[in-house]
């Protein structure tokens, strides 16, 4: 008895004490130059645990509340998006357009700012990412000290409210500045994932505002300024949809990239990402990975088919697969999942999935922790924090 109450409170601080700065189920292993650890500090034994646009299933998207969020919770990277202003900043905004997650629509001093734009790719011949024409307030036409005097809401009316209108916009360069601190804080490496949003359609507006300098230079600029993406051991990915934006940047900038896809690709597409050399496949899972038809009724929808070979297929061009995008809710999974995330996370799981692109990153920890992955490639270790609580069950059982 004495024993085990002397393991527990030996290790207290480290599991039922712990700050709220640290993520669940903390690894003492979780440094750079560890086994089980790349050059760039991120495991390599588990898929990566990727924060789609920061804790985004809980908090406003591309908040800076949404990023310290998902630094907390333990993401290993956070999925952000560069959207221009007008003087050469980079906030980042899943669309340049701003409608949807923020109140630039009440703002009658910006009532004529209300314009349209074609949003499509860089391939005339397929639609990788087309939008089309689209009417609302953009990025690009505001000086960043106007779109600090906006608020930002939650995206999906099915999400939480509670945060709504309380946090403004956040600067590539401040978020930066979150993982630097929350990664001295908690002594593990936390990355970032940045996409050149829409870079065919920027170059076309900045090209018809007499600005040569490209999209992509901007962000790079930046990028290499605040010490980011530096090398394929920079703990960052670059990820576009648009192959001829990697390949140009690729001529800039030794680093990781990954190309976004729900399309299924030829054999002459994988060719040309060979040859790119890219890190990775973002890929859409439904669509690519597990696809599904929806149910009579319109509500949900199931998986047909069994899942595709296109994980294996990536592997083999020695590419990694990081999965978009995972969520909670019902309207998320199939109905075989039986409305549990976990099951829809042990599937990709098997399937050998090398990185959730996640709107709950702090699920995709717990469900890593619960299979025995979470802080080491040996599956039957447990964690500090999983031997003080057994050792309290063991102390808890003994004095009833």
């Amino acid at each position: 008895m004495f024993v085990s109450l002397l393991i527990y409170c030996s290790l207290l601080p480290l599991s039922l004490g712990q700050s709220e700065e640290f993520p669940s189920y903390a690894c003492e292993d979780d440094t750079t130059g560890m086994p089980g650890y790349g050059p760039d500090g991120l495991p390599t034994f588990r898929p990566l645990i990727i924060a789609h646009r920061g804790a985004s299933g809980m908090y406003p998207e591309h908040t800076a509340l949404a990023y310290r969020k998902a630094a907390e919770q333990g993401a290993d990277l956070i999925e952000c998006d560069l959207a221009l202003t007008r003087d050469g900043h980079f906030i980042l905004a899943h669309d340049p357009w701003l409608s949807l997650t923020t109140d630039v629509a009440q703002k009658s001093e910006f009532a004529d700012r209300k314009t349209t734009y074609t949003i499509d790719d860089d391939d005339e011949n397929f639609n990788w990412n087309d939008k089309g024409n689209i009417t609302d307030w953009f990025s690009f036409d505001f000086d960043l000290a106007e779109l600090r005097t906006l608020k930002k809401r939650q995206a999906s009316d099915f999400r939480d409210p509670r945060y709504d209108w309380q946090e403004t916009v956040v600067t590539l360069e401040e978020l930066v500045e979150i993982t630097k601190e929350m990664s001295e804080k908690q002594g593990r490496t936390i990355g970032i994932y940045p996409e050149l949003k829409y870079p065919h359609a920027m170059n076309k507006i900045l090209t018809a505002r007499n600005i040569s300098k490209k999209y992509e230079d901007f962000a790079l600029d930046e990028l290499i300024r605040l010490g980011c993406c530096l090398s394929k051991d920079s703990p960052c990915y670059i990820q576009s949809f648009e192959i001829s934006s990697l390949e140009y940047v690729r001529q800039k900038v030794d680093t990781k990239f990954v190309f976004l896809t729900y399309n299924n690709l030829t054999d002459t597409v994988w060719e040309k990402l060979v040859n790119l050399n890219i890190s990775g496949i973002g890929a859409g899972v439904q669509n690519l990975v597990t696809p599904g038809v929806k149910d009579d009724e319109g509500r949900g929808s199931y998986e047909v088919g069994g899942p595709t070979e296109f994980i294996d297929i990536a592997h083999r061009y020695g590419m990694k697969v990081h999965g978009w995008t995972f969520g909670n809710e019902w309207m998320k999974l199939y109905w075989d999942h039986g409305q549990d995330p976990y099951s829809q996370l042990e599937e990709f799981l098997a399937l050998g999935i090398d990185g959730y692109i996640s709107d709950f990153p702090l699920t995709a920890r717990r469900f890593l922790h619960y299979k025995g992955k979470l802080c080491s490639t040996d599956s039957s270790s447990v964690s500090l924090s999983s031997i003080a609580l057994l050792n309290l069950s063991v102390l808890l059982s003994i004095f009833s």
